[in-house]
C-alpha cells in the first residue's frame, strides 16, 4: 500500500493521531510490513524495492 501526504510532516502528523495509534497493533500484529517515509520520488520510484533494499540492509 502506497500513502501520499503532502509533506512529510503531515505523514508523521498522520501516524501520530490517537486513532491511528489505536489501529496500529491490529495491523502490526497481523500484517506483516514496513513503514518507509520518502520525501518527493519519481514517478518510477518503487517501494516494493526500497524496502527488500532495507529489509537485506542495503543502503538505498
Amino acid at each position: 500500500m502506497v500513502l501520499e501526504f503532502p509533506t512529510i510532516e503531515a505523514a508523521r502528523t498522520w501516524y501520530a493521531l490517537p486513532a491511528y495509534q489505536e489501529l496500529a497493533p491490529l495491523r502490526t500484529r497481523n500484517i506483516p510490513g514496513d513503514l518507509v517515509l520518502v520525501d518527493g520520488v519519481a514517478p518510477d520510484y518503487d517501494p516494493r524495492a526500497t524496502a527488500a533494499a532495507l529489509r537485506a540492509g542495503s543502503v538505498v
